[in-house]
C-alpha cells in the first residue's frame, strides 16, 4: 500500500528572525519530493521580544517566574507559524496532511531531562485543521537520549536521493553545527561546537546587526592564534565528553577587548577550528562534506573550513537543493515518519539507549 503524503515542516532557529517552511511529498522512507519553500520574517518587535526573553531564561525556574510571558510569546509565533503554512497552501495550491511543528528553542538541556521548545501544537492544529506533530525531542530525552540532532534519518535518505556513492559528511552550520555522516546503509550524527552563534551574537551586541554578512568584517580582522590556541584547549577540556550543545553553552568574553573586526575575524576562525578539530578527531578516512545551514554563506567561515579539514566542500546547492530550507524539510519529513512510528533518532545520533520513534501527534478535529 501506498503510504507516500504530503507533509509540511516548519522551522525557526536560532537566529529567532522568522520561519522556515518546505512542502514535501514522502513515505517517511528514500522515497521523497520536495515541492516547495518559503520563508517568513518576523517583524523586529516579535524578534526583538524573543531575544530578550531568550536571554533571560537559562533555567525551569526562570521559566517558571516568567511564564506569563512565554505564553504570550508562544501564542503569538504559533499564529505566525499559521500563518505561513496558510500561505505556503495557497502559493503551491496543495494542503499538507500532516505538519511537522519544530517550535522555537529557548532551553537545551538533555542532562537534566528537558529541552524547552515554544510552540503550541494544539492552537497550530486548531487555526490549521490539519493533524500537527510536535515536541520531537520529548521521547528520546525520556529515553536517556541528548534530543539533538534529528535531522539526520533525513540527510541519510538525501544522500541516497542525490546518488551519491562516496562517504558523504553533511554539516548544517546553523547557530550550533552539526554533523551527518553517512556511508553504505549506515549513519551517525553528533553536534560538533558552534555554529553562527558566537559571531551573531557578537555582532548583535557590538554592532546591532543580524549577522557579519559573507563573514566580510570577519574577513579584515587579524586572527591570533595563541589566544585561539589557548581557548580552544579549555573549551576542548570543557566539552570533551559532550554530545549535545546549546547556544548559551558558547561566550565570547576572551574577544572582549579586541576591535571589532579583529573579534569577529577571531570568532569565526575559532567556531571553524571547533569544527574541524571534531570532525577530524571522529570521522576518518576519505569522504566529501555538503554545506547545509546559514554558514553555508559566511564566506570567510567556509575558507577557514577548507584551509583547516582536507575534505573537498560543496554546497549543498550545487545538487539543486536550497541549504536554507534543509531543517524544515527534515521535519516534514519527520512528521510523516511519526505519524508511522518509525524510529526517528538513534544511538548513533543522539546517544539514546535503543532507537526510538517521537514526536506527540495531535489529532484535528
Amino acid at each position: 500500500m501506498d503510504k507516500t503524503i504530503i507533509a509540511l515542516g516548519l522551522m525557526s532557529g536560532t537566529s529567532m528572525d522568522g520561519i522556515d517552511a518546505s512542502l514535501i511529498k514522502s513515505d517517511g522512507e528514500e522515497n521523497v519530493d520536495i515541492i516547495g519553500n518559503l520563508y517568513l520574517k518576523y517583524d523586529s518587535e516579535l524578534k526583538n521580544s524573543l531575544h530578550k526573553y531568550f536571554q533571560k531564561i537559562n533555567s525551569l525556574d526562570d521559566l517558571k517566574v516568567n511564564f506569563n510571558e512565554y505564553q504570550k510569546l508562544e501564542k503569538e509565533i504559533t499564529i505566525k507559524h499559521s500563518l505561513i503554512a496558510q500561505k505556503i497552501f495557497k502559493e503551491f495550491d496543495i494542503k499538507a496532511k500532516i505538519v511537522g511543528f519544530h517550535g522555537q528553542t529557548i532551553l537545551h538541556k538533555p542532562k537534566e531531562k528537558y529541552s524547552i521548545q515554544m510552540g503550541n501544537g494544539k492552537l497550530l492544529s486548531k487555526l490549521l485543521n490539519i493533524d500537527v506533530v510536535y515536541q520531537f525531542r520529548k521521547n528520546d530525552i525520556n529515553n536517556d537520549g541528548d534530543g539533538a540532532p534529528l535531522t539526520p534519518v533525513y540527510h541519510h535518505f538525501l544522500k541516497k536521493k542525490l546518488n551519491i556513492n562516496k562517504p558523504v559528511l553533511f554539516l548544517n552550520i546553523g547557530g550550533i553545527a552539526n554533523y551527518t555522516f553517512s556511508e553504505n546503509d549506515s549513519f551517525c550524527a553528533k553536534d560538533v561546537g558552534p555554529g553562527n552563534c558566537l559571531m551573531d551574537t557578537y555582532i548583535n551586541k557590538t554592532k546591532n546587526l543580524n549577522f557579519d554578512e559573507d563573514g566580510k568584517l570577519a574577513s579584515l580582522g587579524k586572527i591570533d592564534k595563541v589566544l585561539i590556541n589557548n581557548i580552544f584547549k579549555k573549551e576542548i577540556y570543557n566539552f570533551k565528553n559532550k554530545h549535545s550543545f546549546d547556544v548559551k553553552d558558547f561566550n565570547f568574553n576572551f574577544v572582549k577587548d579586541l576591535s571589532v573586526k579583529d573579534a569577529l575575524a577571531n570568532l569565526n576562525f575559532f567556531t571553524a577550528k571547533f569544527i574541524s578539530e571534531n570532525i577530524k578527531k571522529n570521522i576518518k578516512g576519505e569522504f566529501l562534506i555538503i554545506l547545509c545551514g546559514g554558514g553555508r554563506k559566511n564566506k570567510t567561515l567556509v575558507s577557514n573550513l577548507k584551509n583547516l579539514l582536507n575534505n573537498a566542500l560543496y554546497d549543498i546547492d550545487y545538487f539543486n537543493l536550497n541549504g536554507d530550507f534543509i531543517e524544515s524539510q527534515a521535519f516534514a519529513y519527520l512528521s510523516i515518519r511519526s505519524l508511522y512510528k518509525k524510529k526517528i533518532s538513534f544511538p548513533s545520533t543522539t546517544r539514546v539507549k535503543n532507537s526510538v520513534t517521537g514526536g506527540e501527534i495531535i489529532k484535528s478535529f
